[in-house]
């Protein structure tokens, strides 16, 4: 299992991070939304089955900081 994160421009809300649970081969098994500055968190069980494109741009991430964020989601 890896684990990634990136960041992207919300308009009207900030930045968001995206937290990626990721197959060996990048394929995603589920993520989560997180805007600090709304502290709103949307996850995502059952996204579609695809790759994450351009793993390399994202930041290595930990199992506990995506649980911490998962947690928050509704």
């Amino acid at each position: 299992m890896k684990y990634l994160k990136t960041t992207q421009i919300v308009p009207g809300k900030g930045y968001a991070w995206l937290y990626y649970e990721l197959e060996d081969d990048y394929t995603i098994r589920r993520y989560v939304q997180h805007l600090p500055e709304t502290g709103e968190a949307t996850r995502n069980e059952k996204p579609p089955r695809m790759k994450l494109f351009r793993p390399q741009l994202a930041t290595e991430s930990s199992s506990e900081e995506f649980e911490k964020y998962w947690a928050l989601g509704a």
